[in-house]
Protein backbone atom coordinates (compact mmCIF):
# COMPACT_ATOMS: atom_id res chain seq x y z
CA UNK A 1 0.00 0.00 0.00
CA UNK A 2 2.41 2.37 0.79
CA UNK A 3 4.77 1.55 -2.25
CA UNK A 4 1.53 1.94 -4.58
CA UNK A 5 0.93 5.80 -2.63
CA UNK A 6 4.24 6.61 -3.41
CA UNK A 7 4.48 5.83 -7.31
CA UNK A 8 1.11 7.71 -7.46
CA UNK A 9 2.01 11.30 -5.53
CA UNK A 10 4.77 10.74 -8.33
CA UNK A 11 2.23 10.57 -10.90
CA UNK A 12 0.28 13.00 -9.51
CA UNK A 13 3.08 15.56 -9.64
CA UNK A 14 4.03 14.58 -13.21
CA UNK A 15 0.42 14.97 -14.27
CA UNK A 16 0.44 19.01 -12.43
CA UNK A 17 3.18 19.94 -14.42
CA UNK A 18 1.25 18.89 -17.60
CA UNK A 19 -1.83 20.87 -18.88
CA UNK A 20 -3.84 17.36 -18.66
CA UNK A 21 -7.79 18.17 -17.41
CA UNK A 22 -9.09 14.46 -16.93
CA UNK A 23 -7.51 11.53 -15.50
CA UNK A 24 -9.15 8.36 -15.54
CA UNK A 25 -7.88 6.46 -12.30
CA UNK A 26 -8.37 2.46 -12.58
CA UNK A 27 -7.78 -0.34 -10.50
CA UNK A 28 -8.24 -4.43 -11.46
CA UNK A 29 -7.74 -7.42 -9.69
CA UNK A 30 -5.22 -7.24 -6.86
CA UNK A 31 -7.35 -3.88 -5.59
CA UNK A 32 -10.73 -5.88 -6.78
CA UNK A 33 -10.76 -8.93 -4.70
CA UNK A 34 -8.21 -7.30 -1.37
CA UNK A 35 -10.57 -7.65 1.64
CA UNK A 36 -9.11 -3.86 2.67
CA UNK A 37 -9.27 -2.36 -0.72
CA UNK A 38 -12.07 0.14 0.78
CA UNK A 39 -9.20 1.28 3.10
CA UNK A 40 -6.69 1.49 0.52
CA UNK A 41 -8.76 3.29 -1.82
CA UNK A 42 -9.67 5.88 1.03
CA UNK A 43 -6.00 6.06 1.42
CA UNK A 44 -5.15 6.95 -2.03
CA UNK A 45 -7.70 9.51 -2.31
CA UNK A 46 -6.86 11.44 0.36
CA UNK A 47 -2.81 11.37 -0.02
CA UNK A 48 -2.94 11.85 -3.95
CA UNK A 49 -6.53 13.27 -4.82
CA UNK A 50 -7.08 9.96 -7.03
CA UNK A 51 -10.10 8.59 -7.03
CA UNK A 52 -10.31 5.09 -8.46
CA UNK A 53 -12.64 3.13 -10.14
CA UNK A 54 -12.63 -0.63 -9.25
CA UNK A 55 -13.27 -2.41 -12.63
CA UNK A 56 -15.69 -5.73 -12.72
CA UNK A 57 -14.09 -8.42 -14.20
CA UNK A 58 -16.10 -8.45 -17.28
CA UNK A 59 -15.46 -4.34 -17.84
CA UNK A 60 -11.57 -5.28 -17.15
CA UNK A 61 -11.64 -8.30 -19.82
CA UNK A 62 -13.73 -5.94 -22.09
CA UNK A 63 -11.47 -2.69 -22.27
CA UNK A 64 -8.49 -4.75 -22.70
CA UNK A 65 -10.58 -6.42 -25.73
CA UNK A 66 -11.46 -2.93 -27.65
CA UNK A 67 -7.92 -1.66 -26.73
CA UNK A 68 -6.44 -4.84 -28.52
CA UNK A 69 -8.94 -5.62 -31.44
CA UNK A 70 -9.18 -1.71 -32.15
CA UNK A 71 -5.58 -1.92 -33.11
CA UNK A 72 -5.27 -4.77 -34.77
CA UNK A 73 -8.68 -5.30 -36.57
CA UNK A 74 -9.30 -9.22 -36.17
CA UNK A 75 -12.78 -10.56 -36.40
CA UNK A 76 -13.34 -13.47 -34.86
CA UNK A 77 -10.71 -13.85 -32.20
CA UNK A 78 -10.27 -15.67 -28.67
CA UNK A 79 -8.49 -12.95 -26.91
CA UNK A 80 -6.99 -12.61 -23.79
CA UNK A 81 -4.89 -10.83 -20.84
CA UNK A 82 -2.73 -11.89 -18.36
CA UNK A 83 -2.31 -9.60 -15.67
CA UNK A 84 -0.82 -10.36 -12.30
CA UNK A 85 -3.46 -11.38 -10.38
CA UNK A 86 -6.33 -12.79 -12.78
CA UNK A 87 -6.48 -14.12 -16.65
CA UNK A 88 -9.35 -12.78 -18.83
CA UNK A 89 -10.64 -14.27 -22.03
CA UNK A 90 -12.74 -12.96 -24.37
CA UNK A 91 -14.31 -14.82 -27.26
CA UNK A 92 -15.90 -12.87 -30.17
CA UNK A 93 -17.36 -13.58 -33.84
CA UNK A 94 -17.38 -10.65 -35.98
CA UNK A 95 -16.83 -8.49 -33.31
CA UNK A 96 -19.75 -9.70 -31.64
CA UNK A 97 -18.64 -10.44 -28.09
CA UNK A 98 -19.57 -14.52 -27.31
CA UNK A 99 -18.06 -14.97 -24.20
CA UNK A 100 -16.18 -13.34 -21.15
CA UNK A 101 -14.56 -15.11 -19.20
CA UNK A 102 -12.58 -14.02 -15.77
CA UNK A 103 -9.89 -17.05 -14.16
CA UNK A 104 -6.96 -16.67 -11.28
CA UNK A 105 -4.13 -17.40 -13.30
CA UNK A 106 -2.52 -14.01 -13.31
CA UNK A 107 1.42 -14.72 -13.60
CA UNK A 108 2.39 -13.20 -9.78
CA UNK A 109 -0.26 -14.47 -7.88
CA UNK A 110 1.05 -18.23 -9.64
CA UNK A 111 4.30 -17.90 -8.88
CA UNK A 112 3.18 -17.20 -5.27
CA UNK A 113 1.05 -20.03 -5.14
CA UNK A 114 3.38 -22.50 -7.26
CA UNK A 115 6.76 -21.79 -5.05
CA UNK A 116 8.23 -19.83 -7.75
CA UNK A 117 9.86 -17.50 -4.91
CA UNK A 118 12.80 -20.13 -4.47
CA UNK A 119 14.01 -18.63 -7.57
CA UNK A 120 13.72 -21.38 -10.10
CA UNK A 121 10.67 -23.58 -10.45
CA UNK A 122 11.41 -27.75 -9.52
CA UNK A 123 10.27 -30.05 -12.12
CA UNK A 124 7.28 -31.28 -9.71
CA UNK A 125 6.02 -27.72 -9.46
CA UNK A 126 6.16 -26.97 -12.87
CA UNK A 127 3.81 -30.29 -13.69
CA UNK A 128 1.71 -29.06 -10.74
CA UNK A 129 1.45 -25.64 -12.35
CA UNK A 130 0.84 -27.11 -15.99
CA UNK A 131 -2.34 -29.34 -14.55
CA UNK A 132 -3.74 -26.64 -12.70
CA UNK A 133 -3.93 -24.09 -15.74
CA UNK A 134 -5.33 -26.72 -17.83
CA UNK A 135 -8.25 -28.01 -15.61
CA UNK A 136 -9.23 -24.34 -15.18
CA UNK A 137 -9.44 -23.16 -18.54
CA UNK A 138 -12.90 -24.10 -19.98
CA UNK A 139 -12.62 -26.99 -23.14
CA UNK A 140 -12.83 -25.74 -26.54
CA UNK A 141 -16.59 -27.38 -27.27
CA UNK A 142 -17.35 -24.86 -24.06
CA UNK A 143 -16.63 -21.89 -26.46
CA UNK A 144 -18.29 -23.59 -29.90
CA UNK A 145 -14.93 -21.21 -31.77
CA UNK A 146 -15.18 -20.88 -35.16
CA UNK A 147 -12.15 -22.44 -37.44
CA UNK A 148 -11.42 -18.72 -38.48
CA UNK A 149 -10.25 -18.33 -34.77
CA UNK A 150 -7.42 -16.10 -34.37
CA UNK A 151 -5.72 -16.32 -30.53
CA UNK A 152 -4.88 -12.62 -29.44
CA UNK A 153 -3.12 -11.49 -25.93
CA UNK A 154 -2.25 -9.07 -24.46
CA UNK A 155 -0.34 -8.63 -20.88
CA UNK A 156 3.47 -7.95 -19.65
CA UNK A 157 3.99 -11.20 -19.49
CA UNK A 158 3.53 -12.38 -22.88
CA UNK A 159 5.10 -8.90 -24.22
CA UNK A 160 8.45 -9.99 -22.38
CA UNK A 161 7.86 -13.12 -23.79
CA UNK A 162 7.57 -12.41 -26.87
CA UNK A 163 10.52 -10.06 -26.97
CA UNK A 164 12.51 -12.87 -26.00
CA UNK A 165 11.25 -14.92 -28.67
CA UNK A 166 12.67 -12.28 -30.80
CA UNK A 167 15.61 -12.54 -29.74
CA UNK A 168 16.36 -16.23 -29.51
CA UNK A 169 15.37 -16.13 -33.08
CA UNK A 170 17.26 -12.90 -34.35
CA UNK A 171 14.10 -11.53 -35.33
CA UNK A 172 15.38 -8.18 -36.87
CA UNK A 173 12.49 -6.03 -36.51
CA UNK A 174 12.28 -4.17 -33.62
CA UNK A 175 8.21 -4.19 -33.43
CA UNK A 176 5.84 -6.30 -30.79
CA UNK A 177 2.49 -4.86 -32.05
CA UNK A 178 0.75 -7.52 -34.14
CA UNK A 179 3.61 -10.04 -33.74
CA UNK A 180 2.97 -13.89 -34.97
CA UNK A 181 4.65 -16.19 -32.39
CA UNK A 182 4.37 -19.91 -33.77
CA UNK A 183 4.01 -22.67 -30.92
CA UNK A 184 6.65 -24.30 -31.59
CA UNK A 185 9.05 -21.27 -31.60
CA UNK A 186 7.17 -20.58 -28.16
CA UNK A 187 7.45 -23.79 -26.88
CA UNK A 188 11.13 -23.42 -27.61
CA UNK A 189 11.64 -19.94 -25.97
CA UNK A 190 10.13 -21.48 -22.86
CA UNK A 191 11.70 -24.26 -22.88
CA UNK A 192 14.90 -22.35 -22.31
CA UNK A 193 13.76 -19.93 -19.55
CA UNK A 194 12.30 -22.93 -17.88
CA UNK A 195 15.69 -24.17 -16.98
CA UNK A 196 16.90 -20.88 -15.26
CA UNK A 197 16.47 -19.50 -11.91
CA UNK A 198 15.21 -16.15 -11.95
CA UNK A 199 18.84 -14.18 -11.22
CA UNK A 200 19.47 -15.69 -14.39
CA UNK A 201 16.59 -14.15 -16.44
CA UNK A 202 16.88 -10.85 -14.68
CA UNK A 203 20.03 -10.79 -16.47
CA UNK A 204 18.53 -11.04 -20.28
CA UNK A 205 18.40 -7.09 -21.45
CA UNK A 206 15.27 -8.17 -22.91
CA UNK A 207 13.40 -9.49 -19.65
CA UNK A 208 15.29 -7.63 -16.26
CA UNK A 209 14.37 -7.98 -13.42
CA UNK A 210 10.65 -6.32 -13.52
CA UNK A 211 9.68 -10.08 -15.30
CA UNK A 212 12.11 -12.71 -13.75
CA UNK A 213 9.98 -13.78 -11.44
CA UNK A 214 7.07 -14.31 -12.85
CA UNK A 215 7.82 -15.11 -16.13
CA UNK A 216 7.95 -19.34 -16.28
CA UNK A 217 4.09 -19.19 -14.50
CA UNK A 218 3.31 -16.16 -17.03
CA UNK A 219 4.61 -18.34 -20.12
CA UNK A 220 3.03 -21.90 -18.64
CA UNK A 221 -0.02 -20.04 -19.27
CA UNK A 222 -0.03 -18.43 -23.01
CA UNK A 223 1.65 -22.05 -23.47
CA UNK A 224 -1.59 -24.22 -22.11
CA UNK A 225 -3.94 -21.92 -24.05
CA UNK A 226 -2.23 -22.31 -27.26
CA UNK A 227 -2.18 -26.48 -26.31
CA UNK A 228 -5.61 -26.69 -25.26
CA UNK A 229 -7.66 -24.59 -28.11
CA UNK A 230 -4.92 -26.23 -30.46
CA UNK A 231 -3.75 -22.71 -31.92
CA UNK A 232 -0.97 -23.18 -34.41
CA UNK A 233 -0.19 -18.97 -33.92
CA UNK A 234 -0.63 -16.22 -31.29
CA UNK A 235 -0.56 -12.26 -32.24
CA UNK A 236 0.59 -10.07 -29.98
CA UNK A 237 -0.88 -6.45 -29.23
CA UNK A 238 0.77 -3.79 -27.81
CA UNK A 239 -2.96 -2.00 -26.75
CA UNK A 240 -5.14 -3.61 -23.91
CA UNK A 241 -6.96 -2.08 -20.97
CA UNK A 242 -5.52 1.01 -21.17
CA UNK A 243 -6.10 2.08 -24.28
CA UNK A 244 -9.27 0.37 -24.46
CA UNK A 245 -10.78 2.25 -21.28
CA UNK A 246 -9.66 5.71 -23.03
CA UNK A 247 -11.68 4.64 -26.09
CA UNK A 248 -14.43 3.89 -24.56
CA UNK A 249 -14.84 6.93 -22.39
CA UNK A 250 -13.83 9.01 -25.23
CA UNK A 251 -16.04 7.33 -27.41
CA UNK A 252 -19.58 6.96 -24.81
CA UNK A 253 -18.50 8.92 -21.19
CA UNK A 254 -21.78 7.50 -19.71
CA UNK A 255 -21.02 4.22 -20.38
CA UNK A 256 -17.53 4.36 -19.32
CA UNK A 257 -19.08 5.35 -15.92
CA UNK A 258 -21.63 3.63 -15.14
CA UNK A 259 -19.79 0.35 -15.90
CA UNK A 260 -22.44 -1.53 -18.48
CA UNK A 261 -20.81 -1.47 -22.44
CA UNK A 262 -23.50 -2.71 -24.74
CA UNK A 263 -22.06 -4.93 -27.98
CA UNK A 264 -23.37 -1.70 -30.06
CA UNK A 265 -21.04 0.43 -27.91
CA UNK A 266 -18.04 -2.10 -28.34
CA UNK A 267 -18.10 -2.46 -32.16
CA UNK A 268 -18.72 1.25 -32.68
CA UNK A 269 -15.59 2.15 -30.04
CA UNK A 270 -13.44 -0.60 -32.29
CA UNK A 271 -14.76 1.10 -35.74
CA UNK A 272 -14.29 -0.38 -39.28
CA UNK A 273 -11.08 -0.13 -41.38
CA UNK A 274 -10.46 3.06 -41.84
CA UNK A 275 -9.73 3.82 -45.36
CA UNK A 276 -9.16 6.45 -47.35
CA UNK A 277 -12.27 7.11 -49.70
CA UNK A 278 -10.72 7.19 -53.49
CA UNK A 279 -12.66 8.79 -56.72
CA UNK A 280 -15.45 6.06 -58.66
CA UNK A 281 -12.88 6.29 -61.64
CA UNK A 282 -9.62 4.94 -59.12
CA UNK A 283 -11.33 2.65 -57.50
CA UNK A 284 -12.50 1.30 -60.72
CA UNK A 285 -8.53 1.33 -61.97
CA UNK A 286 -7.58 -0.69 -59.06
CA UNK A 287 -10.59 -2.99 -58.99
CA UNK A 288 -9.81 -3.85 -63.24
CA UNK A 289 -5.79 -4.47 -62.02
CA UNK A 290 -7.19 -6.65 -59.52
CA UNK A 291 -9.28 -8.72 -61.51
CA UNK A 292 -6.94 -9.46 -64.50
CA UNK A 293 -4.54 -10.32 -61.44
CA UNK A 294 -1.95 -7.40 -62.11
CA UNK A 295 -1.81 -6.68 -58.23
CA UNK A 296 -3.17 -9.22 -55.03
CA UNK A 297 -5.44 -8.29 -52.74
CA UNK A 298 -3.01 -8.05 -50.11
CA UNK A 299 -1.14 -5.49 -52.45
CA UNK A 300 -4.28 -3.33 -52.81
CA UNK A 301 -4.66 -3.51 -49.43
CA UNK A 302 -1.65 -2.27 -48.56
CA UNK A 303 -1.55 0.68 -51.19
CA UNK A 304 -4.81 1.86 -49.40
CA UNK A 305 -2.86 2.10 -45.84
CA UNK A 306 -0.18 3.91 -47.80
CA UNK A 307 -2.69 6.20 -49.69
CA UNK A 308 -3.89 7.50 -46.63
CA UNK A 309 -0.45 7.72 -44.59
CA UNK A 310 0.20 10.25 -47.82
CA UNK A 311 -3.12 12.27 -47.48
CA UNK A 312 -1.92 12.65 -43.53
CA UNK A 313 1.47 14.02 -43.91
CA UNK A 314 2.28 16.56 -46.27
CA UNK A 315 6.66 16.22 -46.12
CA UNK A 316 8.97 13.68 -44.66
CA UNK A 317 12.73 15.12 -43.66
CA UNK A 318 14.14 11.79 -45.29
CA UNK A 319 13.37 8.77 -46.70
CA UNK A 320 14.96 6.88 -43.77
CA UNK A 321 12.54 9.13 -41.65
CA UNK A 322 9.62 7.87 -44.08
CA UNK A 323 10.27 4.19 -43.27
CA UNK A 324 11.03 4.76 -39.36
CA UNK A 325 8.00 6.97 -38.43
CA UNK A 326 5.64 4.49 -40.34
CA UNK A 327 7.34 1.35 -38.76
CA UNK A 328 6.80 2.93 -35.23
CA UNK A 329 2.56 2.93 -35.70
CA UNK A 330 0.35 0.30 -34.71
CA UNK A 331 -1.85 0.19 -37.65
CA UNK A 332 -3.99 -3.51 -38.62
CA UNK A 333 -1.09 -5.50 -40.76
CA UNK A 334 0.98 -7.97 -39.98
CA UNK A 335 4.90 -7.08 -39.85
CA UNK A 336 5.71 -8.66 -43.35
CA UNK A 337 2.70 -6.37 -45.10
CA UNK A 338 4.07 -3.39 -42.61
CA UNK A 339 7.17 -3.69 -43.82
CA UNK A 340 6.11 -3.52 -47.25
CA UNK A 341 4.26 -0.47 -46.78
CA UNK A 342 6.75 1.42 -45.12
CA UNK A 343 9.38 0.27 -48.02
CA UNK A 344 6.51 0.71 -50.89
CA UNK A 345 6.76 4.29 -49.63
CA UNK A 346 10.01 4.76 -49.33
CA UNK A 347 10.98 2.99 -52.75
CA UNK A 348 8.26 5.63 -54.35
CA UNK A 349 11.07 8.27 -53.50
CA UNK A 350 14.72 6.55 -53.32
CA UNK A 351 14.96 3.49 -54.43
CA UNK A 352 18.99 2.65 -53.14
CA UNK A 353 17.43 3.67 -49.95
CA UNK A 354 14.46 1.39 -50.02
CA UNK A 355 17.03 -1.48 -51.69
CA UNK A 356 19.29 -0.85 -48.54
CA UNK A 357 16.51 -1.36 -46.24
CA UNK A 358 14.95 -5.15 -47.91
CA UNK A 359 18.15 -6.58 -47.83
CA UNK A 360 18.24 -5.18 -43.74
CA UNK A 361 14.95 -6.98 -43.19
CA UNK A 362 15.50 -9.90 -45.80
CA UNK A 363 15.76 -13.17 -43.30
CA UNK A 364 11.66 -12.28 -42.94
CA UNK A 365 10.56 -10.67 -46.32
CA UNK A 366 10.80 -12.42 -49.55
CA UNK A 367 10.93 -11.68 -53.43
CA UNK A 368 7.50 -11.64 -53.62
CA UNK A 369 7.58 -8.57 -51.33
CA UNK A 370 9.78 -7.44 -53.44
CA UNK A 371 7.96 -7.30 -56.25
CA UNK A 372 4.92 -6.53 -54.30
CA UNK A 373 6.92 -3.25 -53.14
CA UNK A 374 7.53 -2.27 -56.42
CA UNK A 375 4.17 -2.49 -57.84
CA UNK A 376 2.42 -0.25 -55.08
CA UNK A 377 5.46 2.01 -55.24
CA UNK A 378 4.68 2.26 -59.14
CA UNK A 379 1.37 3.18 -57.90
CA UNK A 380 1.53 5.54 -55.60
CA UNK A 381 4.29 7.71 -57.95
CA UNK A 382 1.11 7.74 -60.73
CA UNK A 383 -1.56 8.07 -58.35
CA UNK A 384 0.29 11.23 -57.41
CA UNK A 385 0.87 13.03 -60.82
CA UNK A 386 -2.80 11.99 -61.59
CA UNK A 387 -4.14 13.50 -58.29
CA UNK A 388 -1.80 16.60 -58.46
CA UNK A 389 -2.66 17.15 -62.42
CA UNK A 390 -6.85 16.27 -61.30
CA UNK A 391 -6.55 14.04 -64.09
CA UNK A 392 -8.59 10.76 -64.59
CA UNK A 393 -7.51 7.28 -65.43
CA UNK A 394 -9.16 4.63 -67.15
CA UNK A 395 -7.75 0.89 -68.37
CA UNK A 396 -8.64 -1.52 -71.18
CA UNK A 397 -7.43 -4.84 -71.39
CA UNK A 398 -6.24 -5.98 -74.95
CA UNK A 399 -5.04 -9.73 -74.73
CA UNK A 400 -3.27 -11.13 -72.02
CA UNK A 401 -0.12 -8.40 -71.68
CA UNK A 402 -1.29 -5.46 -73.38
CA UNK A 403 -3.50 -2.89 -71.52
CA UNK A 404 -4.74 0.64 -72.65
CA UNK A 405 -4.69 2.81 -70.15
CA UNK A 406 -6.40 6.62 -71.09
CA UNK A 407 -5.72 9.90 -69.18
CA UNK A 408 -8.53 12.32 -68.89
CA UNK A 409 -6.70 15.55 -68.44
CA UNK A 410 -8.36 18.55 -66.20
CA UNK A 411 -5.58 20.56 -66.26
CA UNK A 412 -2.26 20.08 -67.80
CA UNK A 413 -0.62 16.79 -67.58
CA UNK A 414 3.39 16.46 -66.86
CA UNK A 415 3.54 14.12 -69.86
CA UNK A 416 7.89 13.84 -68.79
CA UNK A 417 6.24 12.53 -65.49
CA UNK A 418 3.64 10.18 -66.48
CA UNK A 419 5.65 8.67 -69.54
CA UNK A 420 8.34 7.68 -66.89
CA UNK A 421 6.04 6.42 -64.36
CA UNK A 422 4.09 4.24 -67.09
CA UNK A 423 7.85 3.09 -68.47
CA UNK A 424 8.10 1.79 -65.05
CA UNK A 425 4.52 0.03 -64.61
CA UNK A 426 5.04 -2.02 -68.21
CA UNK A 427 8.72 -3.18 -66.60
CA UNK A 428 7.66 -4.05 -62.99
CA UNK A 429 4.01 -5.68 -63.96
CA UNK A 430 5.12 -7.03 -67.32
CA UNK A 431 2.61 -5.32 -69.86
CA UNK A 432 2.73 -3.34 -73.39
CA UNK A 433 0.75 -0.13 -72.40
CA UNK A 434 -1.02 1.69 -75.70
CA UNK A 435 -1.77 5.37 -73.67
CA UNK A 436 -3.82 7.53 -75.12
CA UNK A 437 -4.95 11.20 -73.44
CA UNK A 438 -7.91 13.19 -73.53
CA UNK A 439 -7.98 17.40 -72.72
CA UNK A 440 -11.34 16.54 -70.54
CA UNK A 441 -14.56 14.30 -70.42
CA UNK A 442 -16.37 14.25 -73.24
CA UNK A 443 -13.96 15.78 -75.77
CA UNK A 444 -13.87 14.26 -79.31
CA UNK A 445 -9.99 15.45 -79.72
CA UNK A 446 -7.70 12.65 -78.31
CA UNK A 447 -3.71 11.59 -78.81
CA UNK A 448 -1.81 8.85 -78.63
CA UNK A 449 1.52 9.01 -76.88
CA UNK A 450 4.31 7.07 -77.70
CA UNK A 451 6.31 5.43 -74.20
Amino acid sequence: MSRATDTLQVFRDIIQLNPIKSVLPIATSAVREARNKDDFLNTVAKETGFNFKVLSEREEALYSYVGAIKSLHIPDSLFFDIGGGSLEIVYAERFKIKKVISLPLGALRLTNQFDGRRGKFTEKNLKDLKRYIWNLIPGKKDLGMSKSTKLVGVGGALRALARYEQRVSLYPLDKIHNYKISRKSLDYAISGLSKMNSDDIATIPVLGSSRAETIIAGSYVIETLMEKYDFSDLYVSNHGLREGALSIFLEDPKAYHDGYLTAEQIRKTIGVEDQRSTSPEKETFLNTLLSIKLISKRERKILGYAEKIMSERSSFSSPQSVFYSIMDEDIPLDHNDHLVLGLSLVHARHTKTSDWLFARYKTILSQQDKVSMKKISTLITLGKILERTKSKIELRQHGTRIIEIAIIQSRSTQKFLLKDALKKFETIFDVKIILSTRPYQGSSQSSVLEL
